[in-house]
């Protein structure tokens, strides 16, 4: 019963992840982003450099999910899709079909 459990939250998890790099309202985003006051620690430039570390919808997904933690901004996934979507459509300009 374990397995079935965990896999099936496995899923659960990877199936919410396509679904958060694929949607999202960016102008809800930059309002999230700025109310959680993500600028005192990203600047325009760590988004826009040509060795930016997240190569990916999914790892910028990630990498919003752990600032979300770091900050104790507590938002649900719509909000996480929001933020993805606003600094995809300003700043990393990933294609959709790349999920």
């Amino acid at each position: 019963m374990k397995h079935y459990v965990t896999g099936t939250l496995l899923i659960s998890a990877l199936l919410s992840t396509t679904a958060i790099a694929s949607s999202g309202n960016p102008a809800k985003g930059q309002a999230l982003f700025t109310k959680a006051n993500c600028q005192s620690c990203h600047s325009a430039a760590i988004f826009s450099k040509p060795d930016r570390k997240i190569k990916s919808q999914q790892e910028l997904e990630s990498k919003v999910r752990f600032c979300d933690t770091q900050l104790d901004a507590n938002w649900f996934d719509d909000e996480i899709s929001d933020v993805v979507a606003y600094l995809n459509k300003v700043f990393y300009k990933f294609p959709k079909a790349q999920q």
